[in-house]
């Protein structure tokens, strides 16, 4: 008589499980979790994601705090959707040159979960918005608190901390929708940036030729 198996599969909440288990988080997502359930995370994740852009813009243009909250309301879910299209299609092309076998439906899926961190910092994005809104730092270093001073080390040190983080999260998920190591995932990430930043770079150096001349 055959022994039939059955595999208990373990049920994860992305919300808590994405910071420490990113690959088995994204794997379970992938097997149990629908593309709207990630589009929907990416839509609400771009609210704060958009706040410390917004907040930045507003310091060069006289606009109303209303209507910059209404256009993080309107825009962040929008910037968020756009995205996750366009690293999802990316990141699936380029997964490509390293043997990966994910879909873009599959990284939609992905990149719409690695952004979690991002609602979890809402009260931060909330706390930067009011002191750029406020002008807390348009000041000069001579003329700054010790409160401001305190901040905006704190502040840094918590942003750099963050971002590093984003990339290790960012690229395990893509390693594991690839199907391959996270060093490639790594690989995976950086090379549209830095493809860019040459890009940029070229064109830029080109138009300061030209108009030298």
């Amino acid at each position: 008589m055959q022994e039939t198996r059955y595999e208990e599969t373990e049920k994860l909440n992305p919300f808590f499980s994405i910071w420490l288990s990113t690959r088995k988080t994204v794997r379970y997502v992938l097997d149990h979790k629908s593309l709207k359930y990630s589009l929907t995370l990416a839509a609400v994740a771009g609210v704060p994601s958009s706040i410390s852009g917004i907040g930045e813009w507003s310091k060069n243009f006289n606009v109303s705090l209303w209507l910059l909250l209404l256009g993080i309301l309107i825009l962040g879910p929008i910037i968020g959707l756009i995205g996750v299209g366009i690293g999802a299609v990316i990141y699936t092309w380029v997964g490509k040159w390293f043997g990966g076998y994910g879909t873009i439906r599959e990284m939609a899926q992905a990149m719409g979960i690695v952004v979690i961190p991002s609602i979890w910092l809402t009260p931060y994005w909330i706390l930067s918005f009011i002191f750029v809104h406020n002008n807390l730092f348009t000041m000069n270093l001579w003329e700054a608190t010790s409160a401001a001073t305190v901040w905006f080390i704190i502040s840094n040190l918590f942003t750099l901390t963050y971002s590093i983080w984003m990339i290790i999260i960012q690229s395990k998920a893509i390693g594991e929708v690839h199907q391959f190591s996270s060093g490639k995932g790594f690989a995976t990430l950086i090379i549209p940036g830095i493809v860019l930043g040459i890009i940029l770079f070229i064109i830029t150096f080109f138009i300061i030729t030209m108009t030298t001349f």
